[in-house]
Order: C-alpha cells, then sequence, then structure tokens
C-alpha cells in the first residue's frame, strides 16, 4: 500500500488547517526542505505536496514547490492547479502526478492527453463531492464522481473527508465504505488519517493514504 506525507504549504512554510478553514491553522516549520529531508530519513518515501495559498487563491507557492521537487522521493503536488500550463510546468519541474479538482470537473477533455500523470481528488462532505478549495458543491455523490472519471480513463483518486481533516479524528469510515471495491485499488483514503490505522486501510481494499496531521505531532508536535 501507498502512505504519503503530506506537505501542506502556506507562505512558504509548512502548515495545517482543520476542515480546509484558514483560521484555523497550526505552523509546523518555516523550512519545508527540512521537513521532507526528515520524513525521507524516517521511512516516508511518497509526498503529497499542497499550495494551499494557490487553492484558496493567496499566491502561489510554485518556487519553493520546485526546489522540493529535486529531493528524493515519489512526488504529487496539489493546490489551486487550474490550467494545463501549469500542470506541465510542475511535471516539467519532476513531479510524478499532479492532482486536480476544479479544473477536472470544469473542464476535464483538455486533460485526457496527460490524465496517466494526473490524480482527481474528490473531497465530500455531507456525501456530496466539492471543488474549488472545497467552496462549491459538484451535486455529485461520490460513487457516481468516480464513475464518470472512470469512464473517461482516470486511473488514480484521492478521497478526502472534509469533516475529518486535521482533525486527528482518523479516516471517515462511513466514507470508506460508500466506495465500490471496484473503485478501492485507484483510491487513497485521507482526512483525519492516522498512522496506527494504515493496515486497517490496507485490508480494505485501498490502494493507500495520506497522513498529515498525525505525523505532525509525532515529529514537529512541539513546533
Amino acid at each position: 500500500m501507498n502512505v504519503y506525507a503530506a506537505i501542506d504549504l502556506m507562505s512558504g512554510k509548512v502548515v495545517r488547517l482543520k476542515e480546509g478553514k484558514a483560521e484555523h491553522l497550526k505552523l509546523y516549520s518555516e523550512n519545508p526542505l527540512t521537513v521532507i529531508r526528515r520524513f525521507y530519513e524516517e521511512g516516508f518515501e511518497r509526498f503529497h505536496i499542497v499550495d494551499l495559498d494557490a487553492a484558496l487563491g493567496l499566491g502561489d507557492n510554485f518556487n519553493l514547490i520546485s526546489e522540493m521537487l529535486k529531493e528524493k522521493g515519489y512526488k504529487q503536488v496539489a493546490g489551486g492547479i487550474r490550467d494545463v500550463q501549469k500542470i506541465n510546468k510542475y511535471l516539467d519541474s519532476g513531479a510524478n502526478r499532479v492532482v486536480l479538482s476544479t479544473l477536472a470537473f470544469i473542464n476535464p477533455q483538455p486533460l485526457l492527453p496527460i490524465k496517466d500523470r494526473l490524480t482527481i481528488s474528490l473531497d465530500v462532505k455531507d456525501e456530496i463531492v466539492s471543488y474549488e478549495g472545497w467552496k462549491k458543491d459538484s451535486g455529485l455523490k461520490l460513487a457516481e464522481a468516480l464513475t464518470n472519471f472512470s469512464e473517461m480513463g482516470f486511473e488514480e483518486f484521492i478521497v478526502t473527508s472534509i469533516n475529518r481533516d486535521g482533525t486527528m479524528k482518523g479516516f471517515d469510515r462511513k466514507i470508506a465504505q460508500s466506495v465500490p471495491f471496484e473503485f478501492r485499488k485507484k483510491v487513497l483514503l485521507s482526512g483525519g488519517v492516522l498512522l496506527n490505522e494504515i493496515k486497517e486501510i490496507e485490508m480494505l481494499g485501498y490502494k493507500g493514504c495520506i497522513i498529515g496531521k498525525d505525523l505532525y505531532e509525532k515529529y514537529f508536535g512541539d513546533a
């Protein structure tokens, strides 16, 4: 199973939000390069790098992320990537995959030629998938969204429980159980995931998971 360490960036610093809200921010490190190196040394080889500034329309951390992409490990980049030009900039800078939400919902056709390098992020609240920084309602239930994007040829997804994100309450078992079995080998679970839940998620048949706050409290909790 693929386990990703999440590295969320805001103003060039490593932070975590609670339920995606900027007012619920905790700073963990002012040096993201140190963070990714430490996680790699601790045995994490996959990283989920999120540009929160870009996602929230507050700027971007492209230059910093480009430097992080030079570090060891497999890396996927997410956050406010809403045109093909920016996707290609990240791929050219060394990203293994680019994670999309808004663009995939609004205009998926230009994405199809590079779909094997893309991951679709499906962020769920009250059984409905949201996009654009979790502010817009797609009107689709999770299984519907998975079916629609799979029929287009997309092969990897991140399913995030918005209500659990940054809460350290554990992954949302209701959402996890709602994903049809035929899709689980394509899905990374996210939102509240704890280190001690990795085996359970694997047993449910998922491709992997993304761990954020629990990881930071273990290694940077005194920051």
